[in-house]
């Protein structure tokens, strides 16, 4: 079973990817190249929370990062918008790129519905 290396539960605002990658780097035991992919991984699973999940900064994200072999950032939000953003090439337009980064830098990833709400992961190798 994946042991948990950290559950944040931080304010969804424009400051939750910060909160959160300041977590991470505090994370022991993780060579520094995974930590730095985790940390951006985390940062855009969270930004994409905040930007789509329609969710007010009286809400909560809860961020957790588990591993057994492999690093998991999973992100819980309240699920208002009922689906994640498609992967769209949009070459004139800034942004839209947060989960072709995690499509990049994570092993796999992806999405579920649940009953209190949305969750986005994302697994990393340790090597």
């Amino acid at each position: 079973m994946a042991e948990t290396l950290t559950n944040l539960t931080v304010q969804c605002d424009e400051a939750a990817p910060a909160v959160v990658r300041a977590a991470i780097s505090q994370l022991a035991g993780i060579d520094r190249p995974v930590l730095e992919d985790t940390k951006l991984v985390a940062s855009e699973l969270v930004s994409n929370a905040v930007r789509h999940s329609r969710c007010t900064d009286h809400e909560f994200l809860n961020v957790r990062v588990s591993g057994d072999g492999w690093l998991r950032v999973s992100v819980f939000d309240p699920g208002w918008s009922g689906g994640i953003a498609k992967i769209a090439s949009r070459p004139l337009q800034l942004g839209g790129m947060g989960l072709k980064v995690v499509e990049k830098v994570a092993s796999r990833w992806g999405t579920k519905r649940r009953a209190q709400g949305y969750e986005v992961w994302a697994e990393l190798e340790l090597t």
